[in-house]
């Protein structure tokens, strides 16, 4: 086993233990992925596998074309969303698939379709506003389809009536993204509640993109 496989697990692992104690899992919801470096394989979590229990050895590792090269169990019902991810987008080496309740709030609500970064940080973490991608069932290549196309060059994507996914060029940034997705929502329904959502300038929010897409290794 290489380096840059065990490297992966191990940060699937560690990324898996981090959401699982924040909260934004419940059970054996969500999940996460990584890509091996310099390889053309990625590491994924196992379906319906508890993380409390998750070890190294129950991951699964599978090429960029779909094909399972290890592991005995069976990969997230995900796979096709994350594979299609990375085929997407290059920059991004890691994926964190959360249900985090906020996040999952602002994904559910009645005609908005769009979660504007109500705050410098949003709009410097994430690049900007966070589209939410349409509803379809968990697993459904229609589901993978409509994540791939809503993510655009955002540090993330929200499904509908479902939760949230946190991309990076590695696994900190990943999670992060997931941190300021859940954060943003937070403050936006707090928003919601107490009047309308103040826009910051057109001209702050493109500076603010472009400083993302340079840190994430977006070309531009």
């Amino acid at each position: 086993m290489s380096e840059a496989l065990n490297k992966a697990k191990s940060e699937v692992v560690r990324a898996c233990k981090i959401i699982s104690g924040n909260g934004y899992v419940l059970g054996t919801a969500g999940n996460v992925s990584s890509i091996v470096e310099g390889e053309n394989l990625f590491v994924i979590t196992p379906s319906s596998y508890p993380y409390n229990i998750m070890e190294e050895k129950d991951l699964v590792v599978a090429d960029l074309d779909g094909n399972i090269v290890e592991g005995d169990k069976k990969p997230s019902i995900e796979f096709t969303m994350h594979r299609g991810i990375y085929r997407e987008r290059n920059d991004v080496k890691a994926i964190v698939h959360s249900h985090s309740p906020y996040a999952t709030a602002a994904a559910s609500v009645q005609g908005v379709n769009m979660i504007p970064a109500v705050d410098i940080e949003a709009a410097f973490g994430l690049g900007g506003d966070m589209d939410i991608a349409g509803f379809a069932p968990p697993g459904s290549p229609e589901l993978a389809e409509f994540a791939r196309a809503a993510i655009g060059e955002k540090g993330g994507v929200l499904l509908s009536n479902h939760g949230a996914i946190g991309v990076g060029k590695n696994m900190d940034e990943a999670l992060l993204a997931s941190d300021n997705i859940e954060r943003n929502c937070r403050l936006y329904l707090s928003i919601r509640a107490a009047g309308k959502v103040k826009t910051m300038p057109e001209e702050f929010m493109d500076f603010s993109s472009s400083v993302f897409k340079e840190v994430s290794g977006i070309k531009q």
